[in-house]
C-alpha cells in the first residue's frame, strides 16, 4: 500500500479475504476486507470465529427473527458505517474484478473525488509466491491424490465403468477425510482420453485401454493437481515406450525449471522433444503446466503466450503428455512443485509407473 500510495484497500473476494485474514467464508454470501492505510483491518462476514484482524463485524445472513432477502445490502450498510471512522481517503485500491459495483459505490460517495484503483494486478503478483503455510495446505490436498490414485489402481478392470471407478475415488477420499471435499478432474478412459476429458461417463472400460486421471482436490481452497495414467491389464511394448517418452519430457522439464527462466522457453522445450519422437505423433496440444494456488490455473502458465517468468516460491505442475489411437488413449503425467533457489522441489511422491 505504501508502494501505491494507497490510502484504502478493499476486497470482497471471498479467496482475497481467507489469503489475508485466514478466514473461509462462504462464497454464497458477501464478504468484505478492508486495510487502511495505518494497517488496520477490518473483516465483514457470517462466518463466527475472529480472523486475524482487527475487527470483525458478523453479517447476520440467517434469522428466525426475520427475513433476510438481500445480504449484499446489508454489507453495504454496514460499510458505510465503517468508512466514517476513516481519515479521508485520496486512492482506494479495490479487486474490481471480483468485487460487486455496489460497494464500490458506498466508498465513493463516501469520499466525493476519490480515485477508484485496480487491484487486481497487484493481488495476482503478491499471491503468485506461495509462503510456507500455502505449501502446506497444497501438500494436504496432495494426500488425497495419492489416496484416490490407490483406490483407481485397486479397482480398474474390463467391464467396469469410468463411473465406477470414479466412485471409488471419490469414496476413498471421502473416507479419508472424514468428510467430503472438492473433487473434481479428467475421468476419461481409452480413445476418449485422446480429446476429451471431463468428468466420468457410463463408457465400459476395455482391456488395453490406457486410463488417464488428471485430478485436482482442493482442501479449504489450495488445489493439488496431478496426473497418473494407468494401463488396463498388461501394458503394450508400445504403451511403455510412449510411458517413457512422456516420463522423459517431465525429467527435461524438472531440468529446465529455474528461477530467472521464462515460462515459454520450458513449454517450447517440451514440445520441441515430444514432437520430435514419431511415437507422439505430434500430439501434444495442451500448456506443460502452470501455477497453482486459491484457483486451478495461476501463474507461471506454461504455454507459449506467456511473459511469464519462474520465481522462488511458485507452486506449479509440469504435465507433458501425448495423445493417439495407437496407443488406444492418453498417456499424461503430473506433479506439483515448489520452485526453490536450487530448482524445483517435488511435492508428491505417488508412483508414476503404468
Amino acid at each position: 500500500m505504501e508502494k501505491e500510495q494507497w490510502d484504502l484497500f478493499m476486497t470482497s473476494d471471498y479467496r482475497t479475504v481467507y489469503y489475508f485474514t485466514g478466514l473461509l467464508g462462504s462464497k454464497d454470501f458477501p464478504t468484505l476486507f478492508l486495510q487502511g492505510s495505518d494497517g488496520r483491518t477490518c473483516l465483514v462476514a457470517n462466518t463466527k470465529g475472529t480472523g486475524f484482524c482487527d475487527e470483525q463485524v458478523l453479517l447476520e445472513t440467517y434469522s428466525v427473527e426475520r427475513s433476510i432477502d438481500t445480504p449484499a445490502h446489508d454489507a453495504a450498510r454496514i460499510l458505510k458505517g465503517l468508512l466514517k471512522s476513516l481519515q479521508p481517503v485520496q486512492r482506494c485500491a479495490v479487486e474490481r474484478g471480483t468485487t460487486a459495483g455496489l460497494y464500490e459505490q458506498i466508498v465513493i460517495d463516501g469520499f466525493p473525488g476519490m480515485q477508484l484503483l485496480d487491484a487486481f494486478r497487484v493481488l495476482l503478483a503478491l499471491r503468485k509466491r506461495k509462503e510456507e503455510d500455502e505449501i502446506a495446505s497444497v501438500k494436504e490436498s496432495l494426500k488425497y491424490c495419492a489416496v484416490a490414485y490407490q483406490a483407481a489402481r485397486d479397482i480398474i478392470a474390463p467391464g467396469l465403468t469410468e463411473i465406477d471407478v470414479y466412485n471409488a475415488m471419490q469414496g476413498a477420499i471421502t473416507r479419508a477425510a472424514g468428510t467430503s471435499i472438492a473433487f473434481a478432474g479428467d475421468f476419461a478412459c481409452g480413445e476418449r482420453g485422446i480429446k476429451e476429458g471431463g468428468a466420468p461417463t457410463s463408457r465400459k472400460i476395455q482391456n488395453g485401454d490406457l486410463y488417464i486421471l488428471d485430478i485436482f482436490p482442493a482442501v479449504d481452497l489450495y488445489f493439488a493437481d496431478t496426473c497418473r495414467t494407468f494401463a488396463v491389464g498388461e501394458p503394450t511394448d508400445l504403451q511403455q515406450e510412449g510411458w517413457q517418452l512422456v516420463m522423459d519430457a517431465v525429467r527435461l522439464a524438472e531440468s529446465l525449471v529455474k528461477p530467472g527462466v521464462s515460462a515459454r522457453s520450458v513449454y517450447s522445450s517440451v514440445k520441441e522433444f515430444l514432437d520430435s519422437h514419431p511415437l507422439s505423433e505430434k500430439s501434444f496440444w495442451h500448456h506443460a503446466g502452470h501455477g497453482l494456488g486459491h484457483r486451478g490455473h495461476e501463474a507461471p502458465r506454461i504455454i507459449p503466450g506467456t511473459d511469464d517468468v519462474f520465481e522462488e516460491g511458485d507452486v506449479f505442475t509440469l504435465e507433458p503428455g501425448i495423445y493417439t489411437q495407437t496407443l488406444q488413449g492418453g498417456i499424461r503425467l503430473e506433479d506439483n512443485y515448489v520452485l526453490r533457489a536450487g530448482g524445483p522441489e517435488d511435492l508428491f511422491n505417488f508412483p508414476w509407473s503404468l
